[in-house]
This record gives structure tokens, C-alpha cells and sequence, in this order.
């Protein structure tokens, strides 16, 4: 059985983003303000054996002394938040996937939908970047561009965005995650 779970991986990729300028501002929230050091699980969404809903994985992770818990997609976002507020839970992350090919859309169109739901909760999400080759340097122009866009995005909903390395992605590697950022901040000469 494949287990998912929050990483340093995740973490190196946050610090990376934030430090390029690519996260969102924070808007403070009583009910959801970030705690230091979030624990939760990552990835139930599919490796829940007994198929729970969104509110039985709620009762379940309240039962079990969660915090709250990581969401897979886009698709269920306002139940996922009700049965979340309902238990007192917090949303984290939600997994979402970038894509740089060219002459495709890079993200779901619902992403700017999806902020405004997620307003104020200080969620990350998760970015998994495909679409070319792993660490193929030949898309850093198109994912500054596309990471920069879903910034701008992002800003007034206070949350984050993580670059999410994956094996078989674009962004294969934390070595990647830190590269092209770099890159893209270091002035180029004519």
C-alpha cells in the first residue's frame, strides 16, 4: 500500500516559493489561522479503503485528534469545507496539477473559483508541475509566467503556493523546486 504523507520535501518547496516572491500575502482569520507546525494526513482522498465521505473522514480524523486534512483536486471543494468547519476542522492543502505544455490551458479554469472559497484559511496548494520532460530547463520562461499568474491569483486569499516535485513531472526534484525560481529571479544580461 502507497502511503502519502506531508514531507521536508513539501516544506523545502514552500520555503522556495515564498522566498521567490511566488506566495500569496496572508489576510488573518480567527477560525483559520496557520498553526506552526500543522499535523495531517495527505492523500485520503484516495487511499481511504472504505470509501468514506467527506463528512465520515471528518468525524473520523476529529476522532482520531487531526487537525484538519489535505484534499486531492478540485472537484468537492465546498463540501470538503463544510464537512471541515462543521467538525472544526481546517483545510491545508489541496493537491492541484500544472501543466506546461504548450498550446494546453497550464491549471483549471475553477482554480480562481476555488480561492474565493478558500479565502482567508491560509491553505497551500500543492502544485504539481508536468508537462515536459523532468528538470527539462526548456519551460522555465513558461512556468515563471504561469506560476507568477496563479500568484497574482492567489494574493488576496492569503494562500500559498508549493511546488510539489514529483517523480515522472516537470518538477521532479527539490533540486528542480530550487533551480528554476533562482533563474527566474537573477537578472539576465542583452
Amino acid at each position: 500500500m502507497k502511503k502519502c504523507i506531508m514531507t521536508s520535501t513539501t516544506l523545502v518547496a514552500l520555503a522556495i516559493v515564498r522566498t521567490c516572491g511566488f506566495a500569496s500575502s496572508t489576510h488573518e482569520s480567527k477560525a483559520f489561522e496557520p498553526t506552526a507546525h500543522g499535523f495531517f494526513p495527505f492523500c485520503i482522498d484516495w487511499h481511504d479503503a472504505k470509501k468514506r465521505s467527506f463528512a465520515e473522514q471528518a468525524a473520523m480524523l476529529k476522532e482520531l485528534g487531526y487537525e484538519g486534512v489535505s484534499h486531492i483536486w478540485l472537484d468537492g471543494i465546498p463540501e470538503r469545507l463544510k464537512t471541515l468547519d462543521d467538525a472544526g476542522l481546517k483545510l491545508y492543502q489541496i493537491t492541484m496539477t500544472v501543466d506546461l505544455t504548450p498550446g494546453k490551458p497550464a491549471y483549471d479554469s475553477r482554480f480562481k473559483d476555488v480561492l474565493a472559497l478558500v479565502k482567508g484559511r491560509h491553505v497551500q496548494f500543492d502544485l504539481l508541475v508536468g508537462g515536459m520532460k523532468p528538470s527539462d530547463p526548456a519551460s522555465d520562461e513558461r512556468a515563471v509566467r504561469v506560476l507568477r499568474q496563479m500568484s497574482d491569483l492567489a494574493r488576496d486569499s492569503g494562500s500559498q503556493l508549493l511546488l510539489y516535485p514529483h517523480v515522472g513531472n516537470w518538477i521532479e526534484r527539490i533540486e528542480d523546486a530550487v533551480a528554476w525560481p533562482r533563474k527566474s529571479i537573477v537578472p539576465t544580461s542583452a
